[in-house]
């Protein structure tokens, strides 16, 4: 049941990160179609952390109003973070933009080794349950990776590192799945006000680092058409797979 966990887990990794790349580094070259991404970055955490996490917090288990209290209190902990990052680790011109990679790496992944346990316990469970949940969190991985490495592209990684970087949050879910195998009934109770936190941190990220960034790169005629249009689709593609794919 390991080896199956496991593998799962590695394709849903694998396959978000490496499609995602590929797509981008093949069909979006200029700066300009990276800040659509942006765009579609910021539109894609809102409705993952307003149509995902939060719901599956709250369904899972978790006291509404305390989910509540510890979605502010991610946002108060991704604001502290970063505001660290700035403090301590800032050294380069565009040291805001670097703050927001490093925190878009934070809460992705939390979200990984989430998708991780979530994995591990619908296997635990069945195993139909557990490829039919494989498939879902994968089809959802790939928008959400599509947004993460067009903000790093646009922070001046380089494609290598934006590769190995994301690869690195992907393994957090590998962790999730291991432990989730082992350990789900000692810390399953917990997992509901985790998936908060991070919604907090998404709508932290998005609302405070990606919108701000696009609107200071774009003129007015471009903020109102191509890159609202790029958010509205982050937006509608995690609002749709989670209506006809997630349930």
């Amino acid at each position: 049941m390991l080896v199956n966990i496991i593998g799962a887990v590695l394709l849903v990794s694998l396959v978000g990160v490496v499609g995602a790349y590929g797509l981008i580094r093949f069909f979006v070259m200029s700066r300009s179609k990276i800040m659509i991404l942006v765009s579609f970055a910021a539109g894609s955490m809102m409705a993952v952390s307003f149509f995902d996490l939060i719901p599956e917090a709250i369904g899972g288990g978790g006291n509404t109003m305390l989910v509540m209290e510890y979605l502010v209190l991610g946002f108060v902990i991704f604001l502290l973070i970063e505001k660290a990052f700035l403090l301590f680790h800032c050294h380069e011109e565009n040291c805001n933009l670097h703050s927001s990679v490093k925190l878009v790496m934070v809460g992705d992944s939390v979200h990984n080794f989430l998708d991780g346990v979530a994995i591990a316990t619908s296997f635990l469970v069945s195993p139909i349950l557990g490829i039919t949940t494989t498939m879902a969190i994968l089809i959802h991985e790939i928008p959400q990776e599509f947004g993460d490495i067009g903000v790093m592209m646009h922070a001046g990684f380089s494609k290598a590192k934006t590769l190995a970087f994301n690869l690195l949050s992907a393994g957090f879910a590998v962790l999730g799945g291991a432990l989730g195998f082992y350990y789900l009934n000692r810390f399953e109770s917990f997992i509901p006000y985790i998936l908060a936190i991070t919604a907090g941190g998404f709508i932290y990220i998005a609302a405070t680092d990606l919108l701000p960034e696009v609107h200071a790169e774009s003129d007015t005629r471009t903020k109102i058409s191509i890159h609202s249009i790029a958010m509205i689709l982050g937006i509608l593609a995690i609002w749709i797979l989670g209506k006809y794919v997630g349930e």
